[in-house]
């Protein structure tokens, strides 16, 4: 019994001991873990970089639309990333005049194996290079200030310009061009807005907004879809106007008008005659002549025999010496309707069908 007692009582002391140990030795210390971006970050990767500017006094916007560059005032700066190839010729024309007449471009440079015609229009060349592994250091040459910008892409820019007003090695040049400068960059990371806190990306920033006196940060990013509605709306408002009220007034006209329900006209009677005539079409569409020859021949045949009865047992010339003369015609004839049977061409089929009338004809005046 004391043993169990001995042996419970150590376990407890160690116990104790183990938890003021393990107190005496951690600290519970608060941990930065990155979950990305969300919401309107998310879908906008320079939001973090308008954002700065605006706090700096500067206006910012995003531009969605090629039409929207017209609007960017000459006091402003254009960061313009890759991605661009919407952009035809004379709109990259268009900017580079702009940058000239004051202006302040940022171009983001296009993969090594995409073509890049505003840079080609510029005169820099991209040849392909080892991606960096570490931030640059780059001397601010107004304030003789060092800051650590990382640049990761492995493209490398050459280009023959005078007037360099702020170089990164061989990833980032800003020159002068007529009354503005451009600047020109493999890579717009530092401005993004994962990493545009960290290093001394914000102030490099800053510094690029400061090589002219700028008003306003404008950022050409994802643009939209050209909209024929949109194009419509904006430029030929009164003509769609016009054409949705000519559209009314012809629905108008053609539409039926209100007013009591007219009765229904009663039903009329056919006459013996009309289910004749379509049990007839019937037997034509269905290509059943022959059931039509065969029966207008009989009814024929039959009426004769009634008004002649040793007519049926007569010989077959006499019969058609008989029907000759009944009807005006010639003994072939004769023979021919007394014969008919078969499918045969639609004018026999008129034939045959006169002749059975001249029969029932003949008799109706001899009757008379």
């Amino acid at each position: 019994m004391k043993v169990r007692l001995f042996v419970f009582g150590g376990l407890a002391v160690l116990g104790v001991l183990a938890v003021i140990w393990f107190y005496t030795h951690f600290e519970k210390v608060p941990v930065k873990e990155w979950v990305g971006a969300s919401g309107e970050a998310q879908r906008r990767p320079f939001l973090a970089a308008q954002r700065f500017a605006q706090r700096m006094g500067l206006g910012a916007k995003e531009l969605h639309g090629v039409p929207e560059l017209d609007a960017v005032p000459v006091s402003g700066v254009l960061l313009m990333p890759n991605r661009r190839q919407a952009l035809n010729r004379e709109r990259l024309q268009q900017l580079v005049r702009w940058a000239e007449r004051g202006g302040h471009l940022i171009v983001e440079a296009e993969y090594t194996g995409l073509p890049d015609p505003l840079l080609d229009q510029l005169g820099v060349k991209r040849v392909e290079g080892q991606a960096a592994s570490k931030p640059l250091r780059i001397e601010l040459p107004q304030t003789g200030r060092t800051l650590s910008v990382f640049l990761p892409s492995g493209i490398k820019l050459a280009l023959n310009e005078k007037d360099v007003r702020l170089r990164a090695g061989e990833q980032l040049v800003s020159f002068g061009r007529g009354r503005g400068v451009i600047t020109v960059t493999t890579s717009l990371s530092f401005a993004r807005n994962r990493v545009l806190g960290t290093n001394d990306h914000a102030e490099f920033l800053w510094h690029l907004l400061g090589l002219t006196p700028a008003r306003e940060l404008a950022v050409y990013w994802a643009p939209a879809r050209l909209s024929l509605w949109e194009f419509l709306k904006t430029n030929a408002a009164p003509a769609l106007a016009a054409g949705a009220l000519l559209l009314f007034l012809w629905l108008w006209s053609i539409a039926p008008r209100f007013g009591p329900v007219a009765p229904d006209a009663p039903p009329g009677r056919r006459r013996l005659l009309d289910h004749l005539r379509a049990s007839g079409r019937y037997y034509w569409v269905r290509g059943l002549r022959s059931r039509l020859v065969v029966a207008a021949r009989d009814a024929a045949l039959r009426r004769i025999a009634r008004a002649q009865p040793d007519f049926a047992t007569a010989p077959a010339a006499e019969r058609a010496a008989r029907l000759a003369t009944l009807t005006g015609t010639t003994p072939e004839e004769s023979q021919k309707f007394i014969s008919a049977a078969g499918a045969m061409r639609g004018a026999d089929f008129i034939k045959v069908t006169q002749h059975a009338q001249r029969v029932h004809s003949a008799l109706e005046k001899g009757n008379k």
